[in-house]
Protein backbone atom coordinates (compact mmCIF):
# COMPACT_ATOMS: atom_id res chain seq x y z
CA UNK A 1 0.00 0.00 0.00
CA UNK A 2 1.37 3.42 -0.93
CA UNK A 3 1.46 6.32 1.49
CA UNK A 4 -1.34 8.05 -0.40
CA UNK A 5 -3.57 4.98 -0.27
CA UNK A 6 -2.73 4.53 3.39
CA UNK A 7 -3.92 8.06 4.15
CA UNK A 8 -7.05 7.54 2.05
CA UNK A 9 -7.78 4.35 4.00
CA UNK A 10 -7.28 6.16 7.30
CA UNK A 11 -9.91 8.66 6.17
CA UNK A 12 -12.26 5.82 5.17
CA UNK A 13 -12.14 4.22 8.61
CA UNK A 14 -12.67 7.50 10.41
CA UNK A 15 -9.20 8.32 11.70
CA UNK A 16 -8.49 11.88 12.75
CA UNK A 17 -4.81 11.69 11.79
CA UNK A 18 -2.02 9.43 10.62
CA UNK A 19 1.40 8.28 11.76
CA UNK A 20 3.56 8.20 8.64
CA UNK A 21 5.94 5.22 8.54
CA UNK A 22 9.49 5.49 7.23
CA UNK A 23 8.77 2.08 5.68
CA UNK A 24 7.21 4.01 2.78
CA UNK A 25 10.71 5.12 1.84
CA UNK A 26 11.84 1.53 1.20
CA UNK A 27 10.68 -1.34 -0.95
CA UNK A 28 8.88 -4.24 0.79
CA UNK A 29 11.50 -6.53 2.29
CA UNK A 30 14.35 -4.13 1.54
CA UNK A 31 17.13 -4.15 4.13
CA UNK A 32 17.26 -0.69 5.64
CA UNK A 33 21.03 -0.45 5.87
CA UNK A 34 21.10 2.81 3.91
CA UNK A 35 19.26 6.09 3.66
CA UNK A 36 16.63 6.27 0.92
CA UNK A 37 17.47 8.18 -2.23
CA UNK A 38 16.37 11.81 -2.17
CA UNK A 39 14.06 11.10 -5.11
CA UNK A 40 12.07 8.69 -2.91
CA UNK A 41 11.89 11.26 -0.13
CA UNK A 42 10.62 13.88 -2.57
CA UNK A 43 8.01 11.49 -4.00
CA UNK A 44 6.80 10.56 -0.52
CA UNK A 45 6.42 14.21 0.45
CA UNK A 46 4.54 15.02 -2.74
CA UNK A 47 2.23 12.03 -2.45
CA UNK A 48 1.60 12.67 1.24
CA UNK A 49 0.79 16.35 0.78
CA UNK A 50 -1.62 15.52 -2.05
CA UNK A 51 -3.39 12.91 0.10
CA UNK A 52 -3.62 15.27 3.07
CA UNK A 53 -5.11 17.97 0.87
CA UNK A 54 -7.87 15.69 -0.45
CA UNK A 55 -8.68 14.01 2.88
CA UNK A 56 -8.25 16.88 5.31
CA UNK A 57 -6.25 14.65 7.64
CA UNK A 58 -3.05 15.57 9.43
CA UNK A 59 0.21 13.70 9.92
CA UNK A 60 0.74 13.94 13.66
CA UNK A 61 3.86 11.76 13.91
CA UNK A 62 6.62 10.15 11.86
CA UNK A 63 7.58 6.58 12.70
CA UNK A 64 11.32 5.87 12.40
CA UNK A 65 12.71 2.34 12.60
CA UNK A 66 16.23 2.55 13.97
CA UNK A 67 18.49 0.24 16.01
CA UNK A 68 21.58 1.21 17.98
CA UNK A 69 22.64 -2.40 18.47
CA UNK A 70 25.53 -2.08 16.00
CA UNK A 71 29.26 -1.94 16.62
CA UNK A 72 30.19 -0.47 13.25
CA UNK A 73 30.70 3.29 13.51
CA UNK A 74 29.33 3.91 10.04
CA UNK A 75 26.15 2.01 10.81
CA UNK A 76 25.64 3.92 14.05
CA UNK A 77 25.94 7.17 12.13
CA UNK A 78 23.35 5.85 9.68
CA UNK A 79 20.93 5.03 12.50
CA UNK A 80 21.22 8.62 13.71
CA UNK A 81 20.67 9.91 10.19
CA UNK A 82 17.44 7.91 9.95
CA UNK A 83 16.14 9.85 12.94
CA UNK A 84 17.41 13.13 11.51
CA UNK A 85 15.52 12.37 8.31
CA UNK A 86 12.39 11.68 10.37
CA UNK A 87 12.77 15.07 12.04
CA UNK A 88 13.16 16.77 8.66
CA UNK A 89 10.05 15.00 7.35
CA UNK A 90 8.11 16.01 10.45
CA UNK A 91 9.01 19.66 9.97
CA UNK A 92 8.13 19.54 6.28
CA UNK A 93 4.73 17.92 6.89
CA UNK A 94 3.86 19.61 10.17
CA UNK A 95 4.11 16.59 12.49
CA UNK A 96 5.01 17.25 16.11
CA UNK A 97 6.35 13.80 17.14
CA UNK A 98 8.95 11.37 15.76
CA UNK A 99 8.73 7.82 17.14
CA UNK A 100 12.14 6.20 17.67
CA UNK A 101 13.57 2.96 19.06
CA UNK A 102 16.63 2.18 21.17
CA UNK A 103 17.59 -1.24 19.84
CA UNK A 104 17.57 -4.98 20.36
CA UNK A 105 20.69 -6.02 22.29
CA UNK A 106 21.82 -9.55 21.56
CA UNK A 107 23.72 -10.06 24.82
CA UNK A 108 23.82 -8.68 28.33
CA UNK A 109 27.12 -6.99 27.45
CA UNK A 110 25.46 -4.89 24.76
CA UNK A 111 22.58 -3.58 26.89
CA UNK A 112 24.60 -0.72 28.39
CA UNK A 113 26.21 0.09 25.04
CA UNK A 114 22.82 0.39 23.33
CA UNK A 115 21.52 2.56 26.17
CA UNK A 116 24.53 4.90 26.02
CA UNK A 117 24.33 5.13 22.23
CA UNK A 118 20.62 5.92 22.40
CA UNK A 119 21.10 8.63 25.01
CA UNK A 120 23.98 10.22 23.10
CA UNK A 121 22.07 10.16 19.81
CA UNK A 122 18.87 11.63 21.23
CA UNK A 123 20.87 14.35 22.99
CA UNK A 124 22.58 15.30 19.73
CA UNK A 125 19.33 15.18 17.76
CA UNK A 126 17.31 17.17 20.30
CA UNK A 127 15.04 19.60 18.46
CA UNK A 128 12.81 22.18 20.09
CA UNK A 129 10.07 21.83 17.48
CA UNK A 130 9.78 18.03 17.26
CA UNK A 131 9.33 15.62 20.16
CA UNK A 132 11.36 12.40 19.96
CA UNK A 133 9.20 9.65 21.47
CA UNK A 134 11.05 6.51 22.57
CA UNK A 135 8.92 3.38 22.19
CA UNK A 136 9.02 0.36 24.47
CA UNK A 137 10.06 -2.19 21.88
CA UNK A 138 11.76 -5.57 22.08
CA UNK A 139 12.31 -7.58 25.24
CA UNK A 140 15.03 -5.43 26.82
CA UNK A 141 14.03 -1.77 26.65
CA UNK A 142 10.39 -2.54 27.37
CA UNK A 143 10.24 -2.34 31.16
CA UNK A 144 9.63 0.89 33.09
CA UNK A 145 13.07 0.80 34.71
CA UNK A 146 14.91 0.18 31.43
CA UNK A 147 12.93 2.89 29.65
CA UNK A 148 13.63 5.37 32.44
CA UNK A 149 17.33 4.51 32.31
CA UNK A 150 17.26 6.24 28.91
CA UNK A 151 14.63 8.91 29.53
CA UNK A 152 15.92 10.22 32.87
CA UNK A 153 19.29 11.43 31.48
CA UNK A 154 17.30 13.22 28.76
CA UNK A 155 15.08 15.21 31.11
CA UNK A 156 14.90 18.83 30.05
CA UNK A 157 15.19 17.88 26.38
CA UNK A 158 12.40 17.39 23.87
CA UNK A 159 12.33 13.61 24.34
CA UNK A 160 9.38 11.64 25.67
CA UNK A 161 7.72 8.24 25.66
CA UNK A 162 5.80 6.32 23.03
CA UNK A 163 3.72 3.95 25.17
CA UNK A 164 2.91 0.78 23.19
CA UNK A 165 0.29 -1.11 25.21
CA UNK A 166 0.72 -4.39 23.33
CA UNK A 167 4.50 -4.46 23.40
CA UNK A 168 4.53 -4.71 27.18
CA UNK A 169 2.83 -8.10 26.94
CA UNK A 170 5.69 -9.47 24.82
CA UNK A 171 8.12 -8.32 27.52
CA UNK A 172 5.97 -9.98 30.22
CA UNK A 173 5.21 -6.59 31.77
CA UNK A 174 1.81 -5.55 33.11
CA UNK A 175 0.84 -2.62 30.89
CA UNK A 176 -1.43 -1.12 33.55
CA UNK A 177 1.36 -1.09 36.13
CA UNK A 178 3.72 0.35 33.52
CA UNK A 179 1.20 3.12 32.82
CA UNK A 180 1.17 3.96 36.52
CA UNK A 181 4.97 3.95 36.84
CA UNK A 182 5.98 5.81 33.70
CA UNK A 183 5.56 9.53 32.95
CA UNK A 184 2.74 10.77 30.75
CA UNK A 185 3.45 9.67 27.17
CA UNK A 186 3.85 11.83 24.09
CA UNK A 187 2.30 9.13 21.90
CA UNK A 188 0.27 5.96 22.50
CA UNK A 189 0.22 2.82 20.33
CA UNK A 190 -2.59 0.30 20.73
CA UNK A 191 -2.74 -3.31 19.52
CA UNK A 192 -3.95 -6.64 20.86
CA UNK A 193 -2.61 -10.20 21.04
CA UNK A 194 -4.04 -13.60 21.91
CA UNK A 195 -2.12 -16.72 23.02
CA UNK A 196 -1.25 -19.03 20.11
CA UNK A 197 1.17 -21.84 19.38
CA UNK A 198 3.57 -21.59 17.75
CA UNK A 199 2.44 -17.98 17.34
CA UNK A 200 3.80 -15.23 15.10
CA UNK A 201 5.27 -13.48 18.15
CA UNK A 202 6.96 -14.85 21.26
CA UNK A 203 7.37 -13.20 24.63
CA UNK A 204 10.65 -13.12 26.49
CA UNK A 205 9.32 -16.10 28.45
CA UNK A 206 8.65 -18.13 25.31
CA UNK A 207 4.86 -17.69 25.21
CA UNK A 208 3.45 -17.59 21.67
CA UNK A 209 1.00 -14.94 20.50
CA UNK A 210 -0.83 -13.89 17.35
CA UNK A 211 -2.17 -10.44 16.62
CA UNK A 212 -5.95 -10.09 16.86
CA UNK A 213 -8.76 -7.57 16.76
CA UNK A 214 -8.90 -5.05 19.58
CA UNK A 215 -10.81 -6.40 22.56
CA UNK A 216 -10.46 -10.04 21.49
CA UNK A 217 -7.05 -10.63 23.06
CA UNK A 218 -5.40 -10.49 26.46
CA UNK A 219 -3.82 -7.02 26.35
CA UNK A 220 -5.47 -4.81 29.03
CA UNK A 221 -6.01 -1.97 26.58
CA UNK A 222 -8.95 -0.23 28.22
CA UNK A 223 -7.44 -0.42 31.71
CA UNK A 224 -4.07 0.95 30.55
CA UNK A 225 -5.74 3.74 28.56
CA UNK A 226 -7.75 4.75 31.61
CA UNK A 227 -4.51 5.36 33.53
CA UNK A 228 -2.77 7.07 30.62
CA UNK A 229 -5.66 9.38 29.74
CA UNK A 230 -5.99 10.48 33.36
CA UNK A 231 -2.23 11.04 33.56
CA UNK A 232 -2.16 13.10 30.35
CA UNK A 233 -5.04 15.27 31.56
CA UNK A 234 -6.05 18.13 29.28
CA UNK A 235 -2.93 17.83 27.13
CA UNK A 236 -3.68 16.55 23.58
CA UNK A 237 -2.43 12.99 23.00
CA UNK A 238 -2.28 10.94 19.82
CA UNK A 239 -3.48 7.33 20.05
CA UNK A 240 -2.40 5.19 17.09
CA UNK A 241 -4.10 1.95 16.16
CA UNK A 242 -1.72 -0.81 15.07
CA UNK A 243 -3.06 -4.08 13.67
CA UNK A 244 -1.02 -7.31 13.51
CA UNK A 245 -3.81 -9.39 11.98
CA UNK A 246 -2.34 -10.56 8.67
CA UNK A 247 -4.98 -11.01 5.97
CA UNK A 248 -7.68 -9.80 8.36
CA UNK A 249 -5.90 -6.47 8.77
CA UNK A 250 -8.24 -4.29 6.71
CA UNK A 251 -11.48 -5.36 8.36
CA UNK A 252 -9.76 -5.61 11.75
CA UNK A 253 -8.70 -1.99 11.37
CA UNK A 254 -12.24 -0.88 10.58
CA UNK A 255 -13.58 -2.72 13.62
CA UNK A 256 -10.65 -1.57 15.73
CA UNK A 257 -11.28 2.09 14.99
CA UNK A 258 -14.90 1.76 16.14
CA UNK A 259 -13.84 -0.15 19.27
CA UNK A 260 -11.07 2.28 20.16
CA UNK A 261 -13.16 5.40 19.57
CA UNK A 262 -15.94 4.02 21.77
CA UNK A 263 -13.54 3.21 24.62
CA UNK A 264 -11.72 6.54 24.47
CA UNK A 265 -14.95 8.52 24.42
CA UNK A 266 -16.19 6.57 27.42
CA UNK A 267 -12.93 7.11 29.34
CA UNK A 268 -12.90 10.82 28.55
CA UNK A 269 -16.46 11.14 29.86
Amino acid sequence: MSAGRFIDFAKEVGADGVELLDAFLYEPGEVRDHLPHQAKVDRLLEETKEALARTGLKIHSISVTNDFNHDDTGRLILEREKIRLGIDLAKEIGASVVRVFSGNPTSTDSIDLVRYRTIDALKDLDDASVMLALENHGNVFATPSRLMSILEPLQGRNTGLCFDVGNFLLASVDAVEAARELPAPALIHVKDFRPAEPGVYRSNKGVGYDGCRLGEGVVPIEEALAVLIEKVGEKPIFIDLEMECGEDGVEATRAGMDWLRSKVQSLQG
